[in-house]
């Protein structure tokens, strides 16, 4: 009995210590945190009268030059595009570039290239930026003859582009 009220004691005053220890940190943590409890109100100073109305020049605003006119961007021919052998499943599917799945798809669409008139315009330090912001799997993806791709195919030169693209691998010239 006695062994078994020296192990009671012992575990006592250990659970005692650490709700001591537990109740300490608490109070000392919770006073970093805490938001004072008085707030101070501030009140904006008494703006006093105008005397008179301040009268302005009239605001002489320069004319902007007049942008030039978007380019006319034609229609994807969807049915020339099948005759020469590509299946796009919208009118915009980077997917048939020669060297661009739907990982890098998706990466161009996120990035605001969306479609085959954006990405002729797109220059390879943009795109080989958008590669690598998408991670280091994309570094072995050669954006070099992309936007000559997306040109042809925005200009619906769908026979030039398979011409191209049978000359190309991965994106690359055989």
């Amino acid at each position: 009995m006695s062994s078994l009220l020296s192990t009671f004691s012992c575990c006592f005053w250990w659970f005692l210590l650490g709700a001591l220890l537990g109740w300490l940190l608490h109070h000392l943590l919770r006073g970093m945190h805490s938001t004072p409890s008085v707030q101070q109100v501030h009140t904006p100073a008494p703006v006093a009268k105008m005397a008179e109305p301040v009268v302005s020049a009239p605001v002489v605003r320069a004319v902007e030059p007049t942008q030039p006119a978007a380019p006319i961007v034609a229609a994807i021919d969807l049915a020339a595009a099948k005759a020469a052998g590509f299946a796009l499943k919208n009118a915009n599917d980077l997917t048939i570039v020669e060297g661009i799945g739907p990982k890098i798809n998706e990466l161009f669409t996120n990035a605001g290239i969306k479609t085959f008139a954006q990405l002729a315009s797109a220059t390879v330090p943009q795109m080989r930026k958008i590669l690598d912001d998408g991670g280091s799997r994309f570094r072995i993806a050669n954006p070099s003859t992309w936007a000559q791709q997306g040109a042809l195919a925005a200009a619906n030169k769908w026979t030039e582009l398979k011409k191209l693209q049978d000359e190309l691998s991965g994106g690359l010239k055989k």
